[in-house]
């Protein structure tokens, strides 16, 4: 997490906890060329679901993929991706994922508590680096 804190603070991304209305538990910004991300603490349900979408949001303001809801020229699932691909790759590195396999860390669970991200979130990790093999 605090690489991601460092991220943030080194491009000058505040984020904030902010109650959000609806479903959303976590959303970014982008205003004047700056971004700012709000995440609703009361939705968070732990550590790891804080840092994967801090990561995620990040992903968005990093890369800049920002896609307006109401506007269908700019698709929504392209920038959803992008944000995506940012978050893994800037959460779990390849090099330390092969190298937590190589200690013996096989199950999702372990992966995702040695990481210190969501079970859903490490299997998109291992769908990215081409090391799923589950459904």
């Amino acid at each position: 997490m605090d690489r991601l804190i460092k991220i943030a603070v080194k491009n000058d991304i505040p984020i904030v906890d902010m109650r959000l209305n609806g479903g959303e538990e976590a959303l970014s910004e982008s205003c004047d060329g700056r971004c700012i991300i709000a995440i609703d603490g009361r939705k968070v349900k732990s550590s790891g679901d804080y840092k994967v979408k801090t990561a995620h949001e990040l992903g968005h303001c990093i890369t800049g993929s920002f896609y307006d809801a109401e506007c269908p020229v700019i698709p929504r699932g392209r920038c959803e991706l992008r944000a995506e691909k940012w978050a893994v790759r800037n959460t779990v590195s390849s090099r330390a994922l092969r190298k937590a396999l190589r200690e013996g860390m096989t199950e999702v669970w372990q992966l995702a508590e040695h990481f210190g991200v969501t079970e859903e979130f490490m299997v998109k990790v291992l769908k990215y680096y081409g090391l799923w093999n589950g459904d």
